[in-house]
């Protein structure tokens, strides 16, 4: 199974607007990957995000990440200057939620 960290323990915690239970995946194949996922949000249910972080140049990794349910969010660097592309996956229960800042609503 891949390793997971929380995000708050995790260098990838300062390249993106995490949530406190965000966990960091490590890059496996897509078996092991697609597994661990379904696990995650099975036994986490307050986790809404598991990421992947991708060397830039790893299309093979992308590849792997994508077959496992994942997808492409951004492009970063972390502050010792790896370029990753951030791969993700979210709970149903969250991809339901609308992403229209027009629709968000705030109290």
């Amino acid at each position: 199974m891949p390793s997971l960290t929380p995000i708050d323990r995790s260098p990838l915690k300062h390249t993106y607007p995490y949530g406190a239970d965000d966990l960091e995946m490590s890059l496996s194949t897509t078996e092991r990957m697609s597994a661990c996922i379904e696990r995650v949000f099975r036994e986490y249910p307050r986790c809404r995000r598991v990421i992947v972080g991708v060397d830039v140049d790893d299309l093979e990794g992308v590849r792997a990440c994508e077959s496992a349910g994942m997808h492409f969010v951004v492009d970063v660097e972390t502050r010792d200057g790896a370029e990753l592309n951030l791969m993700v996956a979210e709970p149903d229960r969250v991809k339901k939620h609308s992403t229209d800042i027009d629709s968000l609503e705030l109290t």
